[in-house]
């Protein structure tokens, strides 16, 4: 039984099965920035049992994220820099369902602030934007 994990019954062990899909690190400081300012000033809600990302556009009104910005989403929660808040209910394109909010801590805002002020960057993404125009 060379190189053949076994349980406590000695039963042959298989590799953990992962429901998750398989999400490459944001490394992207750019885009980051822009999911705790939409965070913070939009929000974002985590629907279904997949938590799929839906951006809060009007009170209570969704619409789906982009990939990378879910993806920057999910990594946040996993590092706890963002937080799952409340359940309500949203409706996206005519349907009505429970989400869960996404919550801003007071800590990631004050860590948010300080990157912008190190970097000398403008405060919001929107202001970025507007002087680039």
């Amino acid at each position: 039984m060379a190189d053949e994990s076994l349980d406590l019954f000695g039963n042959p062990v298989g590799d953990p099965v992962s429901t998750e899909r398989d999400r490459m690190p944001v490394n992207d400081m750019n885009l980051i920035e822009k999911v705790l300012d939409v965070a913070e000033n939009t929000g974002y809600v985590l629907v279904g049992p997949a938590e799929r990302v839906y951006r809060l556009y009007a009170r209570l009104a969704i619409e789906s994220a982009p990939a990378n910005e879910a993806d920057a989403v999910h990594q946040l929660l996993d590092a706890k820099w963002l937080t799952k808040g409340g359940s309500h209910y949203y409706t996206c394109h005519g349907h009505s369902g429970p989400g869960s909010s996404v919550l801003v801590p007071r800590a990631t805002k004050e860590k948010a602030r300080h990157w912008r002020a190190l970097a000398g960057r403008p405060s919001t993404t929107r202001e970025r934007e507007r002087k680039a125009s």
